[in-house]
């Protein structure tokens, strides 16, 4: 596997891979909560680069080899009382939010002299590329934003069991609870059509001692989406070309999500996977190479 190049600032580190030709249109995928790149199933990758892309996949902050905001000692306590807020409308304070998360993706592309590229992130990938194509449409060639949601309370809360999955902790070791959290969250976030065959569940622990789970990193990304709040407003106000992507069964970001976020987004294009929970199962990557290649060639870079 290719290795992670990192983008240093001080003391902050920035992981990412770069494959393809320096000089085709770029793709950035960004990954969901507590996730690293190395989530993005190959195959989605492989078939981006064969529709003439090149494909840039970070590490967000607190996940991955990029930093983690250590500093920062979040309980699940925490967590749950920062979704009270929320839920009540109230601000939520914290170290980092989505907007500090979406600044790191710019400085990337500033480092790999990126002048515009495409953005796509799923989960909370899909609220950082939401942030970047508000706050830099000069950069943004289009968004696909999948499985992710506006930060509104009303329509992005999903349910309690699925939450709980996300934020449990396992013990024993790094590897060992990592394999645990994967193999748990694929069961819990899958909707009824798309249930974890043995080739997902195959894909995902094979991949466990890569992804460098962190059970306090996981509530610190939670904490920063939450400290950005309902981001209605701003979201109405992107103006590039915009893909959103929701499966009908979405258990932790419910499809109202999805469809309230192409609402806002004028002109956005709404795809529904009847059945499909918050994931990307095999079954579903080749639908999705081309529903993303197809909107990026619509709107060149």
């Amino acid at each position: 596997m290719q290795l992670k190049e990192i983008l240093q600032s001080g003391d902050f580190r920035y992981a990412y891979r770069r494959f393809g030709a320096p000089d085709a249109p770029a793709v950035v995928l960004l990954m969901g909560l507590g996730m690293s790149m190395d989530a993005w199933p190959e195959a989605l990758v492989s078939g981006l680069l064969a529709e003439g892309f090149q494909v840039i996949t970070p590490d967000n902050r607190d996940s991955g080899a990029s930093s983690r905001c250590e500093s920062w000692h979040v309980t699940r306590r925490d967590v749950l009382g920062a979704i009270a807020k929320a839920l009540l409308r109230r601000p939520v304070q914290g170290e980092y939010g989505l907007e500090d998360m979406a600044l790191d993706v710019e400085r990337l592309l500033d480092a790999l002299n990126i002048r515009r590229a495409h953005v796509c992130g799923i989960s909370l990938g899909g609220m950082i590329a939401q942030v970047l194509a508000c706050q830099c449409p000069n950069r943004t060639a289009t968004l696909t934003s999948i499985s992710s949601a506006v930060g509104n309370p009303a329509t992005g809360f999903g349910r309690l069991r699925a939450i709980a999955a996300v934020l449990r902790q396992d013990g024993g070791s790094k590897e060992n609870a990592a394999r645990a959290h994967l193999q748990r969250v694929l069961q819990a976030l899958a909707g009824s059509k798309y249930r974890p065959t043995p080739a997902d569940i195959d894909e995902a622990l094979g991949k466990a001692h890569l992804l460098q789970f962190d059970p306090q990193s996981v509530m610190r990304q939670v904490m920063a989406l939450l400290v950005s709040g309902d981001r209605s407003a701003q979201v109405r106000q992107i103006r590039v070309p915009s893909l959103v992507i929701h499966g009908t069964d979405d258990p932790l970001l419910p499809y109202a999500a999805g469809e309230e976020t192409a609402r806002l987004i004028p002109g956005a294009r709404l795809l529904s996977v009847e059945g499909l929970g918050h994931g990307l199962p095999l079954a579903v990557v080749g639908r999705y190479v081309k529903w993303i290649a197809s909107h990026c060639h619509a709107h060149p870079a």
